[in-house]
């Protein structure tokens, strides 16, 4: 019998068929985490698949809730997640203005570098890779540089 892929690298290949069928089977498999400790949820949005995610209702983290479009339950402004961005980054990443503004209101840095070994980008470079114009607005308005982008 050949091994089953796992939930990260369906997610990884882009296969929603293929992770729809092992939510129906496993739809618990959908609460796990990857090595670094990333969530389903926060994996499945790096590929533009957390829709296919969501219809398994999984548990949402706080990093998730920003993902889903939430502006309550979210992370603390200074946190982090295990790849390396802070709460805002993901904000930008899904242009979600509602918990950007939450964010910024709690505190949080917009000028903060993420520290991802792939991207050492601010809020508005997030905002630029994502074409977040909703959050570049935010950000700029509440004291972003648009000269701190990206980090070389």
């Amino acid at each position: 019998m050949p091994r089953m892929a796992t939930i990260f690298e369906l997610i990884d290949a882009g296969d929603a068929s293929g992770l729809r069928e092992l939510l129906a089977r496993d739809p618990g498999a959908a609460a796990a985490r990857d090595e670094q400790g990333l969530t389903v949820v926060m994996r499945a949005a790096y590929r533009g698949l957390t829709e296919v995610v969501l219809e398994a209702d999984p548990p949402l983290e706080p990093f998730d809730r920003i993902v889903v479009g939430k502006s309550d339950g979210l992370p603390a402004p200074d946190a982090w997640t295990p790849d390396g961005f802070t709460p805002l980054h993901i904000a930008a990443f899904v242009d979600n203005v509602d918990a950007a503004r939450a964010l910024l209101d709690a505190g949080a840095d917009p000028n903060v570098y993420a520290t991802a070994s792939f991207a050492r980008v601010t809020p508005l470079g997030t905002c630029r890779f994502a074409n977040a114009d909703h959050v570049r607005e935010l950000l700029l308005e509440r004291g972003a540089d648009p000269a701190l982008v990206e980090e070389s």
